[in-house]
């Protein structure tokens, strides 16, 4: 019931002037929602409880004196390089979030499925990703799915995968998760003021921080998509890159002959983005995404914008050859496939319904929550297959034309690796451990026998 509670005050926080009778009135509702046979008095102790477990400091929304309302950006530019002309681009970041069809080919019949709301529609992540002005620290992604705990997630150690996984049934941005997530960017600047730019999407709430390395700064309402730096080609350039290899890999599923060669789970998914966010989003690409939305005056020592950098041609073209090879009946254009309408949307503002029915998946995070979760269980790998992968893969590139040493080199210290977890996991039996596996009860029971008869004889 708090949880649900807080998510309203935050939602509702800016909207309308929040009394503390107004908090007190709203949770009688939920309770009675969430726990129809309990009754509870919410009085002034329980509404101080409450305001003290979730730092608000104030029920009452003051005057916005201090904000503009911006009708364009022309209007927008010079307060905003007032404010980032302050900071130096490595000290300004830019989070923003995007829908990602996770499993969506190129083929135009299967989006119009899409739209028609059949269960591939369904399959989607929100992907958060953010980064500092000049490209040198790019935070990991924030990748919000259905949920809790898919299967293809059994046995896996997901907490050393460079990113943070979370959850809820429309795989959204809430404002709870919006709160979690800037207290976590906070906490990852390590002393340093910077300044962190987001949106007006509803989910991005204005209250409920304590922070001590970071200032906000909400963009204004309606030129998100022309002055933000993720939507001006940060977040299209992981898309083309996470496509490529999505798409390569429904090219081996084919030659493979799987049914379903588009069918990837989100653990493969997650692969796909975290590769294309750190090894193919290049530093320079982000800069001159920041440099083309002139939200800081430029220096002497800012390069002229590199539209090649931003729109990466060469990518786009080999991302049409995969579509390309394989032979849709009605293939889509690749604008069409990193544009898709229905990916835009990563939040909206849920109806009181929404909030209880989020509780109540809090309540039964650790039940069977995954019915619809038409993933599987990943087999467990044994050291022998581990290293039997390995010799493959170096005979493989043992039998190229090319320098390979490099990679050689790495193959051996991953068996290494290999051999150092096998022993590292390998159980030691203690003394009484390899006793107790002897089937030795009967005569250690005559050996007591044997010494009762003993002292007996002593005595």
């Amino acid at each position: 019931m708090d949880s649900a509670l807080y998510e309203w005050f935050l939602l509702n926080q800016e909207k309308v002037p929040i009394s503390g009778d107004m908090i007190k009135e709203k949770a009688q509702i939920f309770l009675k929602q969430l726990y129809p046979d309990k009754t509870m008095s919410f009085s002034n102790g329980w509404l101080e409880s409450f305001k003290n477990r979730y730092k608000i400091k104030s029920y009452t929304k003051h005057g916005e004196s201090g904000s503009v309302d911006l009708n364009n950006i022309a209007e927008a530019l010079p307060l905003l390089h007032q404010l980032l002309n302050q900071y130096e681009w490595k000290d300004i970041y830019n989070m923003d979030e995007t829908g990602l069809f996770y499993r969506l080919p190129a083929d135009r019949s299967l989006a119009t499925k899409q739209l028609e709301g059949t269960k591939k529609s369904k399959e989607r992540l929100t992907v958060a990703v953010c980064t500092n002005g000049d490209g040198s620290h790019k935070l990991p992604c924030w990748i919000i799915g259905k949920y809790q705990n898919p299967r293809c997630f059994k046995g896996i150690n997901i907490k050393y995968l460079d990113i943070q996984y979370r959850w809820n049934s429309k795989a959204w941005m809430t404002g709870t998760m919006f709160v979690e997530y800037v207290r976590w960017f906070d906490q990852q600047m390590h002393g340093r003021k910077v300044l962190l730019l987001v949106d007006n999407c509803p989910a991005h709430v204005k209250e409920g921080y304590d922070l001590c390395n970071t200032k906000i700064h909400y963009l204004p309402p309606n030129t998100t998509s022309k002055i933000q730096p993720c939507d001006a080609g940060i977040i299209r350039n992981l898309k083309v890159y996470y496509r490529k290899l999505f798409h390569y890999q429904i090219l081996q599923n084919v030659e493979a002959n799987k049914i379903e060669p588009e069918k990837i789970d989100i653990l493969q998914a997650i692969h796909f983005i975290i590769s294309a966010w750190k090894n193919d989003v290049s530093a320079e690409t982000i800069y001159h995404c920041f440099l083309h939305c002139g939200i800081r005056a430029l220096t002497d020592d800012d390069p002229d914008v590199d539209n090649n950098l931003i729109e990466i041609p060469d990518e786009i073209n080999d991302l049409t050859n995969q579509i390309n090879e394989l032979k849709y009946r009605n293939p889509m254009d690749v604008e069409e496939l990193l544009n898709h309408p229905d990916e835009v949307e990563i939040a909206e503002i849920p109806t009181d319904d929404d909030i209880i029915e989020m509780a109540r998946e809090n309540m039964r995070e650790n039940e069977n929550n995954e019915l619809n979760d038409d993933t599987i269980e990943r087999s467990k790998i044994t050291y022998n297959e581990a290293i039997n992968m390995l010799n493959s893969l170096e005979l493989f590139f043992l039998q190229q034309d090319e320098d390979c040493s490099k990679i050689l080199e790495n193959i051996e210290i991953q068996k290494k690796k290999v051999f150092s977890i096998k022993q590292k996991n390998t159980i030691q039996l203690s003394i009484n451990k390899y006793f107790s596996t002897l089937n030795l009860d009967n005569s250690f029971n005559n050996n007591l026998d044997d010494f009762d008869e003993l002292n007996n004889f002593n005595e």
